[in-house]
């Protein structure tokens, strides 16, 4: 896969119990996107609940069954003595086109985990842990001529790592019909890249780790305009994650290795990498008892941070979702009219521009969720595409499996009959 050549340079009591699950969703990729190279990897596609089928959106929706990531003021709509938990698992297979060459893989883990609950009748708090952005690529078998020599040296890449967001927020109920939140973000993650140059019979291995880490603020507000009509908006604030690198070096000179070329390096401060404002609102609108829907826009404004990378620049983005769902009857005590039916679409002009052409892709989503007594198994399917295959491009498809979880509980509930 030669147009993946140019070589880079930097990539990017409840807490205890999360934080290991962080660390362990790391050690299988989420991803299989060669984009995955550039910045701190590609966008995740795994997300809480229910919005994964909903177009990937939701910033209006009511939280009053399941946990609303998207928006810290929905927390405040939990209802009172209710206890909500969400786990989510991941399958990705996608399949890479560029030129005549196609490939495919596979990659999966477990996604998020969540926890929410209210505090009282007018407020709700959430701690969530789920994935910023994944990295995980392959470029294997790039030949090249050594310079001054007919001879010629073959090199690998391989990428893996990602950011992970642990979240605490917090939702206010002002009155009956405005509710607004605050959200504190951890943001922490180890991106790894290791080279492999193999020449005859001697080689040489360069792994580089770049360890990112830092904190973010977000601001949400719902309202409630009619029993039909709500809308939502999520500010998420600008700010720059540290960066230090450990690298090493190891070379084998005719199968004989040589530790005293070996370069051991720790803790080496790197540029920070700047994450963006990010405007987001949002409408829901029920049209029927029994039918929702949900349209979202999202505003990443990533000109204002002045970076770019060594093969593209970062642009402003803009990410455009549709949701539907549909539920029968809530309270039936026939099963099926108590499943719900989701369907979606999403657009993202992507933040990333190679030769003028910006990455961008489209998405639709679909899903179902089953009851298990105040609980929900939620299966969503994801078919995404992205890139192009013109010039150095490459065109991705992706066939995404998300299954959560939601588990709901009351607590503090006195039995009448003992």
């Amino acid at each position: 896969m030669p147009y993946m050549k140019i070589r880079k340079n930097w990539i990017v009591p409840i807490a205890l119990v999360l934080m290991p699950l962080g660390t362990l969703a790391q050690l299988n990729n989420l991803t299989g996107s060669p984009y995955s190279l550039f910045g701190l990897g590609v966008r995740t596609n795994s997300n809480i609940g229910k919005n994964n089928a909903l177009g990937k959106g939701g910033y209006a929706l009511e939280a009053t069954d399941f946990i609303n990531n998207f928006n810290p003021a929905a927390f405040a709509g939990i209802p009172k003595k209710n206890f909500l938990f969400d786990i989510g698992i991941l399958t990705e297979l996608s399949r890479i086109e560029s030129g005549n060459n196609d490939e495919r893989r596979l990659a999966g883990n477990i996604a998020s985990i969540a926890i929410a609950a209210s505090i009282d009748k007018n407020s709700g708090f959430g701690l969530t842990l789920n994935p910023l952005s994944d990295v995980g690529y392959a470029v294997v078998g790039i030949e090249s001529n050594i310079e001054g020599s007919l001879d010629s040296f073959v090199s690998s890449i391989f990428g893996s790592g990602g950011i992970s967001d642990l979240k605490l927020s917090y939702g206010y109920r002002i009155n009956d019909y405005v509710k607004a939140g605050i959200g504190f973000s951890y943001l922490f993650g180890n991106i790894t890249e290791t080279e492999r140059i193999n020449a005859g019979v001697s080689s040489l291995t360069v792994e580089e780790t770049n360890v990112y880490n830092g904190g973010r603020i977000e601001l949400g507000l719902q309202g409630k305009f009619s029993n039909t009509f709500s809308f939502g908006t999520r500010w998420q604030l600008p700010t720059a994650l540290n960066g230090k690198r450990d690298r090493s070096i190891q070379k084998i000179i005719d199968l004989v290795p040589a530790p005293s070329t070996v370069e051991n390096t720790n803790d080496v401060d790197i540029p920070n990498f700047d994450l963006p404002l990010e405007v987001s609102t949002g409408v829901a609108f029920r049209p029927l008892p029994n039918l929702n829907f949900n349209l979202d826009y999202t505003k990443s404004y990533w000109n204002a941070t002045d970076q770019s990378d060594n093969i593209g620049d970062f642009v402003d983005q803009d990410i455009v979702a549709i949701g539907a769902e549909y539920m029968k009857d809530p309270d039936s005590f026939r099963y099926w009219e108590r499943i719900q039916f989701r369907a979606g679409f999403n657009y993202d002009s992507g933040y990333l521009e190679v030769n003028n052409e910006a990455i961008n892709s489209f998405s639709i989503t679909g899903g179902i969720g089953f009851p298990v007594g105040q609980s929900r198994l939620n299966l969503a399917y994801t078919y995404r595409e992205s890139g192009s295959s013109n010039g150095i491009l490459v065109q991705e498809a992706f066939n995404t499996i998300n299954i959560n979880f939601s588990l709901r509980d009351f607590w503090f509930l006195k039995r009448k009959v003992e």
